[in-house]
Protein backbone atom coordinates (compact mmCIF):
# COMPACT_ATOMS: atom_id res chain seq x y z
CA UNK A 1 0.00 0.00 0.00
CA UNK A 2 1.01 4.05 -0.42
CA UNK A 3 0.74 6.77 2.00
CA UNK A 4 1.31 10.16 1.70
CA UNK A 5 2.22 11.44 5.17
CA UNK A 6 1.91 14.67 7.21
CA UNK A 7 4.33 15.18 10.37
CA UNK A 8 3.54 18.60 12.21
CA UNK A 9 4.89 19.62 14.92
CA UNK A 10 2.96 21.50 18.39
CA UNK A 11 4.65 24.02 20.26
CA UNK A 12 3.96 25.54 23.91
CA UNK A 13 3.75 28.99 24.92
CA UNK A 14 7.19 29.26 24.98
CA UNK A 15 7.63 27.68 21.39
CA UNK A 16 9.23 24.57 22.11
CA UNK A 17 8.01 21.40 20.25
CA UNK A 18 5.87 19.96 22.65
CA UNK A 19 4.77 16.98 20.25
CA UNK A 20 3.63 15.94 16.38
CA UNK A 21 0.89 15.16 14.55
CA UNK A 22 0.92 13.00 12.09
CA UNK A 23 -1.67 12.89 8.78
CA UNK A 24 -1.40 9.92 6.74
CA UNK A 25 -3.73 9.54 2.99
CA UNK A 26 -3.84 6.22 1.35
CA UNK A 27 -2.77 6.90 -2.00
CA UNK A 28 -2.43 3.44 -3.29
CA UNK A 29 -5.13 3.59 -6.37
CA UNK A 30 -3.55 6.75 -7.76
CA UNK A 31 -0.15 5.34 -7.14
CA UNK A 32 -0.63 2.60 -9.18
CA UNK A 33 -2.81 4.34 -11.94
CA UNK A 34 0.23 6.37 -12.09
CA UNK A 35 2.96 3.65 -12.66
CA UNK A 36 -0.26 1.69 -15.08
CA UNK A 37 0.09 5.19 -17.42
CA UNK A 38 3.96 5.25 -17.17
CA UNK A 39 4.59 2.11 -18.40
CA UNK A 40 1.55 2.59 -20.69
CA UNK A 41 3.32 5.66 -22.08
CA UNK A 42 6.48 3.53 -22.36
CA UNK A 43 5.33 0.91 -24.19
CA UNK A 44 3.59 3.35 -26.67
CA UNK A 45 6.84 5.44 -27.25
CA UNK A 46 8.84 1.56 -27.71
CA UNK A 47 6.23 0.45 -30.40
CA UNK A 48 6.73 4.49 -32.04
CA UNK A 49 10.28 3.80 -32.12
CA UNK A 50 9.76 0.14 -33.98
CA UNK A 51 6.98 1.20 -36.56
CA UNK A 52 9.60 4.49 -36.84
CA UNK A 53 12.32 1.53 -37.17
CA UNK A 54 10.04 -0.52 -39.40
CA UNK A 55 8.39 2.12 -41.72
CA UNK A 56 12.22 3.31 -42.59
CA UNK A 57 13.68 -0.80 -43.40
CA UNK A 58 10.49 -1.39 -45.63
CA UNK A 59 11.63 1.88 -47.11
CA UNK A 60 15.13 0.69 -47.57
CA UNK A 61 13.65 -2.75 -48.74
CA UNK A 62 11.51 -1.42 -51.15
CA UNK A 63 14.28 0.59 -52.90
CA UNK A 64 16.42 -2.72 -53.14
CA UNK A 65 14.37 -4.35 -54.16
CA UNK A 66 13.51 -1.87 -57.02
CA UNK A 67 17.07 -1.74 -57.42
CA UNK A 68 17.66 -5.60 -57.29
CA UNK A 69 14.55 -5.53 -60.21
CA UNK A 70 16.19 -3.31 -62.14
CA UNK A 71 19.40 -5.28 -62.11
CA UNK A 72 18.00 -8.50 -62.41
CA UNK A 73 16.48 -7.22 -65.00
CA UNK A 74 19.80 -6.41 -66.72
CA UNK A 75 21.46 -8.97 -65.67
CA UNK A 76 18.58 -11.83 -66.49
CA UNK A 77 20.02 -14.63 -68.69
CA UNK A 78 16.91 -14.31 -71.00
CA UNK A 79 15.82 -11.90 -73.69
CA UNK A 80 12.64 -9.52 -72.91
CA UNK A 81 11.40 -7.19 -75.08
CA UNK A 82 8.86 -5.27 -76.28
CA UNK A 83 7.47 -4.58 -79.70
CA UNK A 84 4.59 -2.14 -80.37
CA UNK A 85 2.36 -2.47 -83.30
CA UNK A 86 1.76 -4.99 -86.48
CA UNK A 87 5.67 -4.00 -87.29
CA UNK A 88 6.78 -5.15 -83.96
CA UNK A 89 8.68 -2.02 -83.63
CA UNK A 90 10.69 -2.25 -80.52
CA UNK A 91 9.57 -0.43 -77.65
CA UNK A 92 12.06 -2.31 -74.62
CA UNK A 93 15.37 -3.62 -75.23
CA UNK A 94 17.03 -6.02 -72.71
CA UNK A 95 20.76 -5.69 -72.94
CA UNK A 96 21.27 -8.98 -73.96
CA UNK A 97 19.24 -8.39 -77.22
CA UNK A 98 21.09 -5.78 -77.68
CA UNK A 99 24.11 -7.74 -77.58
CA UNK A 100 22.85 -10.19 -80.08
CA UNK A 101 21.38 -8.32 -82.94
CA UNK A 102 23.64 -5.14 -82.44
CA UNK A 103 22.89 -3.06 -85.77
CA UNK A 104 21.79 -6.26 -87.58
CA UNK A 105 18.37 -7.14 -88.99
CA UNK A 106 19.64 -11.03 -88.65
CA UNK A 107 18.55 -11.49 -92.94
CA UNK A 108 19.55 -15.18 -91.53
CA UNK A 109 16.44 -16.06 -90.10
CA UNK A 110 13.60 -17.90 -91.82
CA UNK A 111 11.27 -15.99 -93.37
CA UNK A 112 8.57 -17.53 -91.02
CA UNK A 113 10.33 -16.19 -87.84
CA UNK A 114 7.88 -13.25 -86.88
CA UNK A 115 4.67 -15.34 -87.70
CA UNK A 116 4.63 -16.09 -83.64
CA UNK A 117 4.36 -12.24 -83.38
CA UNK A 118 1.87 -12.11 -85.85
CA UNK A 119 -0.25 -14.27 -84.36
CA UNK A 120 -0.18 -13.37 -80.79
CA UNK A 121 -0.75 -9.66 -82.56
CA UNK A 122 -3.72 -10.54 -84.11
CA UNK A 123 -5.25 -13.43 -82.05
CA UNK A 124 -4.23 -11.75 -78.63
CA UNK A 125 -3.83 -15.23 -77.40
CA UNK A 126 -0.07 -16.28 -76.47
CA UNK A 127 2.25 -18.26 -78.10
CA UNK A 128 4.48 -20.71 -76.89
CA UNK A 129 7.71 -22.48 -78.97
CA UNK A 130 9.40 -24.64 -76.62
CA UNK A 131 12.98 -25.61 -77.81
CA UNK A 132 12.86 -24.12 -81.19
CA UNK A 133 15.44 -24.51 -83.25
CA UNK A 134 16.99 -20.94 -84.70
CA UNK A 135 20.13 -21.06 -87.27
CA UNK A 136 21.94 -17.71 -86.05
CA UNK A 137 24.95 -15.77 -86.71
CA UNK A 138 24.98 -15.69 -82.59
CA UNK A 139 28.51 -13.94 -81.96
CA UNK A 140 28.44 -12.05 -85.17
CA UNK A 141 31.96 -13.52 -86.81
CA UNK A 142 29.51 -14.50 -89.92
CA UNK A 143 29.61 -18.28 -88.64
CA UNK A 144 26.09 -19.73 -88.66
CA UNK A 145 25.38 -21.66 -85.39
CA UNK A 146 21.91 -24.30 -84.37
CA UNK A 147 20.69 -22.12 -81.16
CA UNK A 148 17.76 -24.13 -79.29
CA UNK A 149 15.38 -20.64 -77.54
CA UNK A 150 11.91 -21.49 -75.35
CA UNK A 151 9.95 -18.24 -76.86
CA UNK A 152 6.88 -17.03 -75.29
CA UNK A 153 4.73 -14.18 -77.24
CA UNK A 154 2.44 -12.33 -74.90
CA UNK A 155 -0.21 -10.04 -76.19
CA UNK A 156 -0.07 -6.14 -74.68
CA UNK A 157 -3.83 -4.72 -74.35
CA UNK A 158 -4.53 -1.35 -74.05
CA UNK A 159 -7.74 0.64 -72.02
CA UNK A 160 -10.08 -0.61 -74.63
CA UNK A 161 -8.69 -4.10 -75.26
CA UNK A 162 -7.01 -3.99 -78.62
CA UNK A 163 -3.75 -5.72 -79.04
CA UNK A 164 -1.10 -2.85 -78.98
CA UNK A 165 1.89 -5.19 -78.35
CA UNK A 166 3.45 -7.90 -78.08
CA UNK A 167 5.94 -8.80 -75.02
CA UNK A 168 8.46 -11.69 -76.03
CA UNK A 169 10.71 -13.50 -73.04
CA UNK A 170 13.06 -16.14 -75.02
CA UNK A 171 15.76 -18.24 -72.91
CA UNK A 172 18.74 -19.85 -74.76
CA UNK A 173 18.03 -23.64 -74.08
CA UNK A 174 20.89 -24.44 -76.28
CA UNK A 175 22.72 -26.09 -73.34
CA UNK A 176 19.51 -27.70 -71.42
CA UNK A 177 19.01 -29.31 -75.06
CA UNK A 178 22.30 -30.89 -75.56
CA UNK A 179 22.39 -31.78 -72.07
CA UNK A 180 18.96 -33.15 -71.73
CA UNK A 181 19.98 -35.31 -74.94
CA UNK A 182 23.02 -35.94 -73.06
CA UNK A 183 21.44 -37.09 -70.44
CA UNK A 184 18.92 -39.15 -72.46
CA UNK A 185 21.81 -41.40 -73.78
CA UNK A 186 23.08 -41.96 -70.76
CA UNK A 187 19.35 -42.77 -69.04
CA UNK A 188 19.13 -45.20 -72.32
CA UNK A 189 22.79 -46.37 -71.38
CA UNK A 190 21.93 -47.10 -67.84
CA UNK A 191 18.74 -49.01 -68.74
CA UNK A 192 20.34 -51.22 -71.02
CA UNK A 193 22.96 -52.07 -68.04
CA UNK A 194 20.38 -52.53 -65.57
CA UNK A 195 18.11 -54.47 -67.31
CA UNK A 196 21.36 -56.81 -68.41
CA UNK A 197 21.27 -57.52 -64.35
CA UNK A 198 19.64 -60.51 -62.77
CA UNK A 199 18.47 -58.36 -59.92
CA UNK A 200 15.32 -55.97 -59.02
CA UNK A 201 16.86 -51.86 -59.51
CA UNK A 202 14.31 -49.29 -58.78
CA UNK A 203 13.78 -46.03 -57.30
CA UNK A 204 10.94 -45.43 -55.00
CA UNK A 205 9.90 -41.38 -54.13
CA UNK A 206 8.76 -40.41 -50.71
CA UNK A 207 5.50 -41.14 -51.37
CA UNK A 208 6.25 -44.65 -51.58
CA UNK A 209 5.97 -45.00 -55.43
CA UNK A 210 8.18 -46.45 -58.27
CA UNK A 211 9.73 -43.99 -60.73
CA UNK A 212 12.27 -46.23 -62.09
CA UNK A 213 12.49 -49.95 -62.17
CA UNK A 214 14.75 -52.59 -64.24
CA UNK A 215 13.23 -55.39 -66.88
CA UNK A 216 14.22 -57.59 -63.92
CA UNK A 217 10.92 -56.56 -62.22
CA UNK A 218 9.01 -58.11 -65.59
CA UNK A 219 10.35 -61.11 -64.74
CA UNK A 220 9.54 -61.18 -60.93
CA UNK A 221 5.79 -59.53 -61.16
CA UNK A 222 4.76 -60.19 -65.01
CA UNK A 223 4.71 -56.41 -65.93
CA UNK A 224 6.59 -53.82 -68.25
CA UNK A 225 9.10 -51.34 -66.11
CA UNK A 226 7.06 -48.67 -67.69
CA UNK A 227 3.85 -50.01 -66.27
CA UNK A 228 5.26 -49.77 -62.92
CA UNK A 229 5.99 -45.83 -62.74
CA UNK A 230 4.15 -43.95 -60.48
CA UNK A 231 2.05 -47.54 -59.01
CA UNK A 232 2.86 -47.93 -55.21
CA UNK A 233 4.83 -50.52 -53.35
CA UNK A 234 2.30 -51.67 -51.58
CA UNK A 235 0.20 -52.66 -55.07
CA UNK A 236 3.74 -54.05 -56.65
CA UNK A 237 4.76 -56.37 -54.28
CA UNK A 238 1.32 -57.27 -52.64
CA UNK A 239 0.18 -56.82 -49.04
CA UNK A 240 1.97 -59.89 -47.49
CA UNK A 241 5.51 -59.10 -48.72
CA UNK A 242 4.81 -55.29 -47.79
CA UNK A 243 4.33 -55.73 -44.78
CA UNK A 244 7.88 -57.03 -44.27
CA UNK A 245 9.66 -54.60 -46.36
CA UNK A 246 7.54 -51.32 -44.63
CA UNK A 247 9.73 -51.44 -41.74
CA UNK A 248 13.09 -51.15 -43.76
CA UNK A 249 11.24 -48.76 -46.16
CA UNK A 250 10.10 -46.41 -43.13
CA UNK A 251 13.64 -46.20 -41.82
CA UNK A 252 15.45 -45.56 -45.46
CA UNK A 253 13.10 -42.32 -45.70
CA UNK A 254 13.81 -41.60 -42.02
CA UNK A 255 17.74 -41.97 -41.08
CA UNK A 256 19.26 -43.71 -43.77
CA UNK A 257 20.59 -46.75 -45.72
CA UNK A 258 18.97 -49.96 -44.35
CA UNK A 259 20.86 -53.34 -45.81
CA UNK A 260 18.38 -56.72 -45.08
CA UNK A 261 17.45 -60.21 -45.80
CA UNK A 262 14.14 -61.35 -45.65
CA UNK A 263 11.44 -64.07 -46.89
CA UNK A 264 8.89 -62.39 -49.87
CA UNK A 265 5.58 -64.17 -50.20
CA UNK A 266 5.04 -62.06 -53.51
CA UNK A 267 1.64 -63.87 -54.01
CA UNK A 268 0.45 -67.85 -53.88
CA UNK A 269 3.59 -70.21 -55.00
CA UNK A 270 5.92 -67.43 -55.38
CA UNK A 271 7.87 -66.82 -52.33
CA UNK A 272 11.79 -65.60 -52.87
CA UNK A 273 14.65 -64.93 -49.91
CA UNK A 274 15.90 -61.66 -50.88
CA UNK A 275 18.88 -59.73 -49.89
CA UNK A 276 17.84 -55.82 -50.38
CA UNK A 277 20.30 -52.75 -49.84
CA UNK A 278 17.93 -49.72 -49.87
CA UNK A 279 19.97 -46.30 -50.14
CA UNK A 280 18.39 -42.67 -49.49
CA UNK A 281 18.34 -40.13 -52.18
CA UNK A 282 19.08 -37.10 -49.96
CA UNK A 283 18.43 -33.63 -51.66
CA UNK A 284 18.80 -30.29 -49.60
CA UNK A 285 18.97 -32.35 -46.59
CA UNK A 286 15.89 -34.36 -46.91
CA UNK A 287 15.03 -37.38 -47.69
CA UNK A 288 13.44 -37.45 -51.32
CA UNK A 289 13.44 -41.48 -51.95
CA UNK A 290 15.66 -44.28 -52.47
CA UNK A 291 17.55 -46.68 -54.60
CA UNK A 292 16.58 -50.19 -53.97
CA UNK A 293 18.78 -53.30 -55.26
CA UNK A 294 17.29 -56.71 -54.60
CA UNK A 295 18.89 -59.73 -55.32
CA UNK A 296 17.21 -63.36 -55.19
CA UNK A 297 19.29 -65.67 -52.50
CA UNK A 298 16.60 -68.44 -52.62
CA UNK A 299 19.35 -71.20 -53.31
CA UNK A 300 21.90 -70.15 -51.18
CA UNK A 301 19.21 -69.89 -48.29
CA UNK A 302 17.91 -73.08 -49.16
CA UNK A 303 21.26 -75.02 -49.25
CA UNK A 304 22.06 -72.89 -46.12
CA UNK A 305 18.76 -75.15 -45.06
CA UNK A 306 20.09 -78.36 -46.00
CA UNK A 307 23.63 -77.89 -44.59
CA UNK A 308 21.64 -77.02 -41.13
CA UNK A 309 19.62 -80.07 -41.93
CA UNK A 310 22.20 -82.39 -42.20
CA UNK A 311 24.40 -81.26 -39.30
CA UNK A 312 21.14 -81.39 -37.17
CA UNK A 313 21.13 -85.61 -38.54
CA UNK A 314 25.25 -85.38 -38.17
CA UNK A 315 24.71 -84.84 -34.41
CA UNK A 316 22.13 -87.23 -34.32
CA UNK A 317 24.62 -90.08 -35.83
CA UNK A 318 27.23 -88.63 -33.47
CA UNK A 319 25.10 -89.05 -30.82
CA UNK A 320 24.32 -92.66 -31.70
CA UNK A 321 28.03 -93.07 -32.87
CA UNK A 322 28.87 -92.04 -29.17
CA UNK A 323 26.39 -94.31 -27.23
CA UNK A 324 28.13 -97.16 -29.83
CA UNK A 325 32.02 -96.30 -28.49
CA UNK A 326 30.84 -96.24 -25.27
CA UNK A 327 28.48 -99.73 -25.60
CA UNK A 328 31.96 -100.93 -27.10
CA UNK A 329 34.26 -99.66 -24.34
CA UNK A 330 32.31 -101.50 -22.19
CA UNK A 331 32.42 -104.76 -24.35
CA UNK A 332 36.23 -104.38 -24.72
CA UNK A 333 36.06 -103.96 -20.74
CA UNK A 334 34.36 -107.05 -20.41
CA UNK A 335 36.51 -108.89 -23.34
CA UNK A 336 39.48 -107.70 -21.09
CA UNK A 337 38.10 -109.41 -17.95
CA UNK A 338 37.24 -112.26 -20.01
CA UNK A 339 40.98 -112.76 -21.32
CA UNK A 340 42.13 -111.94 -18.10
CA UNK A 341 39.88 -114.73 -16.22
CA UNK A 342 40.15 -117.24 -19.39
CA UNK A 343 44.42 -116.96 -19.36
CA UNK A 344 44.28 -117.57 -15.26
CA UNK A 345 41.84 -120.40 -15.44
CA UNK A 346 44.05 -122.13 -18.29
CA UNK A 347 47.06 -121.48 -16.87
CA UNK A 348 46.88 -124.09 -14.02
CA UNK A 349 45.75 -126.70 -16.66
CA UNK A 350 48.33 -126.29 -18.38
CA UNK A 351 50.89 -125.95 -15.28
CA UNK A 352 50.02 -129.69 -14.62
CA UNK A 353 49.75 -131.16 -18.48
CA UNK A 354 53.81 -129.61 -18.14
CA UNK A 355 53.95 -130.90 -14.67
CA UNK A 356 52.86 -134.51 -15.63
CA UNK A 357 54.82 -134.55 -19.06
CA UNK A 358 58.12 -134.50 -16.73
CA UNK A 359 56.65 -136.87 -14.53
CA UNK A 360 55.93 -139.05 -17.21
CA UNK A 361 59.32 -138.91 -18.80
CA UNK A 362 60.86 -139.88 -15.17
CA UNK A 363 58.37 -143.01 -14.67
CA UNK A 364 58.73 -144.41 -17.88
CA UNK A 365 61.24 -147.06 -17.50
CA UNK A 366 64.52 -147.20 -20.05
CA UNK A 367 63.01 -149.63 -22.09
CA UNK A 368 59.59 -147.48 -23.45
CA UNK A 369 61.72 -144.87 -24.84
CA UNK A 370 62.18 -146.70 -27.69
CA UNK A 371 60.79 -145.73 -31.39
CA UNK A 372 58.95 -142.36 -31.79
CA UNK A 373 58.05 -142.69 -27.59
CA UNK A 374 61.04 -139.96 -26.88
CA UNK A 375 60.18 -137.77 -30.28
CA UNK A 376 56.35 -137.80 -29.32
CA UNK A 377 57.17 -136.48 -25.61
CA UNK A 378 59.49 -133.64 -26.91
CA UNK A 379 56.63 -132.70 -29.38
CA UNK A 380 53.91 -132.79 -26.57
CA UNK A 381 56.41 -130.73 -24.33
CA UNK A 382 56.86 -127.83 -27.14
CA UNK A 383 53.52 -127.73 -27.50
CA UNK A 384 52.70 -126.93 -24.02
CA UNK A 385 55.37 -124.19 -24.08
CA UNK A 386 53.49 -122.89 -27.18
CA UNK A 387 50.56 -123.08 -25.71
CA UNK A 388 51.78 -121.31 -22.69
CA UNK A 389 53.15 -118.53 -24.60
CA UNK A 390 49.91 -118.08 -26.56
CA UNK A 391 48.20 -117.56 -23.00
CA UNK A 392 50.71 -115.13 -22.30
CA UNK A 393 49.96 -112.96 -25.16
CA UNK A 394 46.53 -113.40 -24.77
CA UNK A 395 46.49 -111.50 -21.76
CA UNK A 396 48.47 -108.60 -23.43
CA UNK A 397 46.38 -108.29 -26.37
CA UNK A 398 44.08 -105.83 -24.81
CA UNK A 399 47.47 -103.98 -23.35
CA UNK A 400 48.15 -104.05 -26.94
CA UNK A 401 45.39 -102.36 -28.29
CA UNK A 402 45.64 -99.67 -25.60
CA UNK A 403 49.55 -98.58 -27.08
CA UNK A 404 49.25 -95.83 -29.98
CA UNK A 405 53.15 -96.39 -30.46
CA UNK A 406 54.63 -99.98 -29.86
CA UNK A 407 58.30 -99.73 -30.02
CA UNK A 408 58.97 -102.77 -32.62
CA UNK A 409 62.20 -104.77 -32.79
CA UNK A 410 63.95 -106.83 -35.76
CA UNK A 411 61.98 -109.86 -35.53
CA UNK A 412 63.33 -113.25 -37.63
CA UNK A 413 60.53 -114.43 -39.81
CA UNK A 414 61.50 -117.84 -40.57
CA UNK A 415 61.70 -118.51 -36.94
CA UNK A 416 57.88 -116.93 -36.22
CA UNK A 417 56.91 -118.66 -39.54
CA UNK A 418 58.56 -122.73 -37.99
CA UNK A 419 56.94 -121.79 -34.94
CA UNK A 420 53.55 -121.30 -36.35
CA UNK A 421 53.24 -124.75 -38.39
CA UNK A 422 54.87 -126.53 -35.51
CA UNK A 423 51.24 -125.84 -34.18
CA UNK A 424 49.80 -126.64 -37.11
CA UNK A 425 49.43 -130.33 -38.25
CA UNK A 426 46.69 -131.60 -37.07
CA UNK A 427 44.98 -128.80 -39.71
CA UNK A 428 47.68 -130.10 -42.15
CA UNK A 429 46.49 -133.36 -41.70
CA UNK A 430 42.78 -132.55 -41.82
CA UNK A 431 43.17 -130.56 -45.17
CA UNK A 432 45.60 -133.51 -46.35
CA UNK A 433 47.70 -130.27 -47.38
CA UNK A 434 51.06 -129.51 -47.95
CA UNK A 435 52.89 -126.37 -46.51
CA UNK A 436 56.36 -125.01 -48.21
CA UNK A 437 58.54 -122.40 -46.69
CA UNK A 438 60.42 -120.26 -48.41
CA UNK A 439 62.04 -118.15 -45.93
CA UNK A 440 65.19 -117.07 -45.94
CA UNK A 441 66.84 -116.95 -42.07
CA UNK A 442 68.37 -113.48 -42.56
CA UNK A 443 65.12 -111.98 -42.88
CA UNK A 444 63.52 -109.32 -40.61
CA UNK A 445 60.55 -107.53 -40.13
CA UNK A 446 60.38 -104.40 -37.74
CA UNK A 447 57.18 -105.39 -35.62
CA UNK A 448 55.65 -106.55 -32.30
CA UNK A 449 56.46 -110.04 -31.89
CA UNK A 450 52.97 -110.85 -29.78
CA UNK A 451 51.71 -109.05 -32.80
CA UNK A 452 54.05 -110.65 -35.58
CA UNK A 453 53.20 -114.60 -34.58
CA UNK A 454 49.12 -113.94 -34.46
CA UNK A 455 49.61 -112.03 -37.75
CA UNK A 456 50.80 -115.33 -39.67
CA UNK A 457 49.18 -117.83 -37.72
CA UNK A 458 45.76 -116.25 -38.77
CA UNK A 459 47.21 -116.47 -41.98
CA UNK A 460 48.49 -119.94 -42.72
CA UNK A 461 45.71 -120.84 -40.47
CA UNK A 462 43.04 -119.19 -42.39
CA UNK A 463 44.32 -120.38 -46.17
CA UNK A 464 44.24 -123.70 -44.80
CA UNK A 465 40.88 -123.32 -43.73
CA UNK A 466 39.43 -121.54 -46.00
CA UNK A 467 41.57 -123.71 -49.18
CA UNK A 468 40.38 -124.18 -52.71
CA UNK A 469 38.82 -128.04 -52.28
CA UNK A 470 41.11 -129.19 -55.37
CA UNK A 471 44.25 -127.02 -54.23
CA UNK A 472 47.12 -129.33 -52.17
CA UNK A 473 49.79 -126.94 -51.70
CA UNK A 474 50.68 -123.77 -50.26
CA UNK A 475 53.40 -121.95 -50.70
CA UNK A 476 54.69 -119.25 -47.67
CA UNK A 477 57.44 -117.21 -48.97
CA UNK A 478 59.01 -113.81 -48.63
Amino acid sequence: MYWNFVYQPLRGEDGQVTGVTVVATEVTDQMLARQQMQQLNQELEARVRVRTREAEMTRQEVERNRQRLDQAFRQALFYLNLYRGPDHVFKLVHPLTQQLFGERVLPELAEDAHRPFDLAYTTGEPQHHPELLTTIDQTGDGKLREVYFDIMHQPLFDAQGRVEGVLTLSVDATERVRAGRASEAATHRLRLLTDALPVLIGYVDRAQKYRFANQAYQLWFGHEPDHLLGCPVREVVGEAAYQVIKPYIERVLDSGRVDFEATMPYCENFTRHIRSSYVPDVRGGAVVGFYTLTSDISEQVEARQHVDTLNQELAVFNEELLEINTQLTRTNVDLDNFIYTASHDLKAPISNIEGLLLALGHELPSEALVGDVPEILLLMQNATERFKRTITYLTEVSKLQKEHAQPPTQLPLAAVVEEVRLDLPPLVQQTQAQLVVDVPPTAHLPFSKKNLRSVVYNLLSNALKYHHPGRTHGRCKY
